[in-house]
């Protein structure tokens, strides 16, 4: 009886961590053009709910932050930083969560996170 009640918090935890990382079209600004992996995987870290990335979320901030760093101009850097100053308040992401996620992914940045942040 009393896994069924945890299994159930869990459940109801997950799902609410899953809602309150959907947004519409229009909140996603365009810099975030190919990072909406990013945002709906690691929502759930993020905005606090969970203590840790999940394997999925580590995968699609990896490569997120390799695709933006693969940018020669650093166009792809400033892009994803206006992404994340913009969504982040949004959907509710901590900043203290943003500055921890390479570190809690294992992600090696060429630029400081606290400038995106």
């Amino acid at each position: 009886m009393g896994q069924k009640k945890v299994l159930t918090l869990v459940m109801f935890v997950m799902a609410y961590g899953l809602a309150a990382t959907r947004f519409s079209a229009s909140q996603i600004p365009p810099t975030c053009n190919g990072d909406e992996a990013l945002l709906t995987f690691c929502g759930s870290y993020l905005g606090n709910i969970l203590p840790n990335p999940t394997s999925d979320c580590c995968k699609s901030a990896t490569s997120a932050f390799d695709r933006a760093m693969s940018d020669s101009t650093g166009q792809g850097i400033r892009d994803l930083c206006d992404c994340l100053m913009v969504a982040g308040p949004v959907l509710n992401f901590q900043q203290t969560k943003l500055e921890s996620l390479p570190d809690a992914c294992g992600i090696k940045l060429s630029f400081s996170i606290f400038l995106c942040v």
